[in-house]
């Protein structure tokens, strides 16, 4: 009897042991497919990442270059502008009708004269 009792808990003992491994590898497998979903998503997450890069990068690109040629388009003004005012300044001096102009009287009211229309006319009170 000693015997089959110890056959017995030791069946039983090995029924336990099978039955908590066998919980370890339905848990395991579980953790397997979280972590397989879990790297499915990162993978996903980083091909949006990639492509958000790479439009920015792009778009940075863009920037760039139409900075660059508004830095040029500002230049070719500027030197534009100065090329006007020279011109204008060599017309003011060189300029037959511009120096007539210019060697006329002032009128008498910018002189500093006071015309006879200038007068208050009202009573002050």
């Amino acid at each position: 009897m000693k015997a089959f009792a110890a056959a017995a808990i030791i069946v039983l003992v090995a029924i336990l042991l099978l039955g908590i491994q066998r919980y370890q590898v339905i848990a395991l497998q579980g953790q397997v497919t979280i972590e397989a979903k879990s790297k499915d998503d990162a993978i996903e997450a980083n091909k949006v990442s990639q492509a958000t890069i790479t439009t920015l990068q792009a778009e940075a690109k863009r920037n760039a270059d139409y900075l660059k040629d508004l830095n040029k388009r500002i230049k070719a003004s500027e030197a534009k502008a100065k090329k006007a005012e020279k011109n204008f300044e060599d017309l003011k001096r060189n300029s037959k009708p511009v120096r007539d102009w210019a060697a006329q009287p002032l009128p008498d009211g910018l002189r500093g004269k006071a015309g006879t229309g200038n007068k208050d006319v009202r009573p002050k009170n």
